[in-house]
């Protein structure tokens, strides 16, 4: 039953107002054929309602002064108008009135209808509208903030290594002055040892002692050399390296002495990636760290090596760039130590000198680098050496070479 309302209504103005005609004229022969004895004249209302509502105004008053001219005609066939003729005139003229209320009632209404559900839908447009804005508005604000606090946090980062650097360069020079200053006297001792040790060969007991003075110069002697290392850090020779070629030669240095202590080195191949760096000074800074990850292992354990891209900020910008991961298994680094991780001179081991990590800082920055580090407590650590990413029309040769020197590595092995 609702279709036949809704099918009506979207008919064409022409037939809808034929159609109205017609149903008013079956109307006006309902109302000849019963007479008086079924008073069937409201009906008319219907196709006038209709029409008002389907074709407008005009169509309703139309079928309005039709309705009056059908019933006019129906009531005259009956042969009221020779009884009556004034009486039907005034019933002809209330009915009209009648009808046309009854059209400017309709289109009234509809008018307001249409209306309303215009601002309805002009008011859900511009809810919609306006919670589109603020929504957008919302996440340019969210993205401006985490601009912000990116910016800020890489501010307080710049100044906290400019900080940094500064003492390392006043503790640097402090450094390599002292250094200078005990190398000298060092190396006079270490020759008046010579001289005492020929003199003590008959002499065990004494010879005992010489053994230990010299272990210890040549132990102040490495300490210098580290010293000076940290404070004067020679500038590396840059060359392009495929990044795998640098952990798998730390993996054949360094396997056999981890395997006796029962720590297990493995190396992760990974995506082929270039860097340009000076490998001897870098294969110092990987190898501190394996050896530092080994030293954080209790009984059997695990250290792993492996390469990632990343895009990280380095030198104030955001760089594509090579991560070389050294990860372990081991005990995670305690919070009173990690506040004090990069000190220079500042270790928890017996025979430590304190420079390894920041000797390693120190030959990082000079690559244009930095090292960073996650650790959980109990779950292990993982140093990250942050390196420039090399991309050039170079890459195949290299790759190629890393990929022979790995395949001749095997069949010697």
């Amino acid at each position: 039953m609702t279709r036949l309302p809704a099918g009506l209504s979207r008919l064409s103005k022409p037939w809808a107002m034929f159609l109205a005609l017609i149903l008013a004229v079956l109307i006006g022969v309902m109302d000849y054929a019963s007479g008086y004895d079924l008073q069937v004249t409201a009906f008319y209302l219907v196709p006038i309602c209709w029409t008002s509502w389907v074709v407008g105004r005009k169509g309703g008053l139309f079928l309005a002064a039709a309705c009056t001219a059908i019933w006019g005609v129906a009531d005259w066939l009956t042969g009221q108008l020779n009884l009556f003729p004034m009486i039907l005139v005034w019933n002809a003229l209330m009915l009209l009135t009648i009808f046309v209320v009854a059209v400017y009632s309709v289109t009234a209404f509809l008018k307001a209808y249409r209306s309303l559900a215009e601002a309805q839908a002009l008011l859900r447009n511009s809810n919609e509208r306006l919670e589109e804005t603020v929504q957008r508005r919302t996440a340019a604000l969210q993205a401006e903030i985490a601009e912000r606090q990116r910016l800020e946090q890489a501010k307080l980062q710049a100044e906290r290594q400019l900080e940094r650097r500064e003492k390392l360069a006043v503790l640097g020079t402090l450094t390599a002055g002292m250094a200078h200053e005990i190398r000298n006297p060092l190396t006079s001792l270490k020759a008046r040892l010579y001289t005492l040790e020929k003199r003590l060969q008959d002499m065990p007991a004494a010879r005992k002692d010489t053994d230990i003075i010299n272990a210890e110069i040549s132990r102040l002697e490495r300490i210098v050399q580290n010293a000076l290392s940290f404070a004067r850090p020679a500038d590396p020779k840059l060359e392009t390296i495929a990044a795998d070629t640098l952990l798998r030669e730390v993996q054949g240095l360094m396997s056999a002495s981890l395997e006796s202590r029962e720590v297990q080195l493995v190396f992760e191949s990974g995506p082929e990636l270039l860097v340009r760096a000076d490998s001897g000074r870098l294969n110092q800074v990987l190898i501190n760290l394996v050896r530092n990850a080994a030293d954080a292992i209790d009984g059997a354990g695990t250290v792993t090596l492996r390469t990632r891209a990343a895009r990280v900020p380095l030198g104030g910008r955001e760089t594509d760039a090579v991560v070389l991961e050294v990860s372990d298994t081991g005990k995670g680094i305690p919070p009173e130590v990690e506040k004090r991780l990069f000190d220079p001179f500042f270790t928890t081991k017996e025979t430590g000198t304190g420079l390894g990590l920041a000797i390693a800082v120190r030959i990082v920055e000079k690559h244009g680098g930095i090292i960073q580090y996650q650790t959980r407590s109990g779950h292990g650590t993982t140093f990250g050496v942050v390196l420039p990413r090399e991309i050039n029309e170079t890459a195949s040769s290299v790759f190629s070479k890393a990929n022979s020197q790995a395949a001749g590595g095997q069949n010697n092995r």
